[in-house]
């Protein structure tokens, strides 16, 4: 096959194409990568601006949100037994029994702490001796406290209502708990 000289007219086509086809190649290989970079850029540019302003919010709640902390730490306080450690939470539950059934004008006759007790709760066992009707104002002495107890289980024993048909006195044991924020160790 034998190649025939191009007319003036068809190497003009023929060089008209060839300046499309590197026009075409340079638009694909330099500018369009350029012109992307800067929209990708621009996309960015929003994302950073708008995690910026949601950082100056946050920036700008801290205050409001230390004030709510503290708030929520005072009122807490009344709900819990502050204490260094479990022994001394557990000896202020035990404590605020032995004071609420004193006022109740029970006799008291032990207690033992209660393992393992629930988290961020201590738990103590009562034993006492009490008419019905000082059991009546114990349960509400109890029932009133601050911070406020869980009675867990109550077991009353009456041995005397057997022998007098009326019971006069009364073995009673009490478990309880209470809430309790502990000290941090340091």
């Amino acid at each position: 096959m034998t190649w025939r000289p191009l007319s003036p007219r068809e190497a003009k086509l023929v060089a008209v194409a060839i300046l499309l086809a590197a026009v075409g190649l340079a638009w694909l290989g330099v500018v369009q990568p350029i012109v992307a970079g800067f929209a990708d850029r621009a996309a960015q540019r929003e994302q950073l601006l708008a995690r910026q302003v949601a950082n100056d919010r946050m920036i700008a709640a801290i205050p409001r949100l230390r004030r709510a902390a503290q708030d929520h730490q005072r009122a807490l306080a009344a709900f819990t037994l502050p204490a260094s450690d479990a022994p001394t939470a557990t000896g202020q539950l035990r404590a605020a029994l032995q004071a609420a059934l004193m006022a109740a004008g029970g006799t008291f006759r032990g207690a033992e702490d209660l393992l393992p007790p629930p988290a961020g709760r201590v738990a103590c066992r009562l034993s006492a001796r009490l008419s019905p009707d000082q059991l009546g104002r114990f349960l509400a002495l109890a029932q009133n406290h601050r911070p406020a107890l869980l009675i867990t289980a109550l077991t009353i024993n009456a041995e005397d209502a057997l022998v007098t048909g009326r019971a006069t006195s009364l073995d009673v044991q009490l478990d309880a708990s209470a809430p309790a924020i502990l000290a941090p160790p340091r």
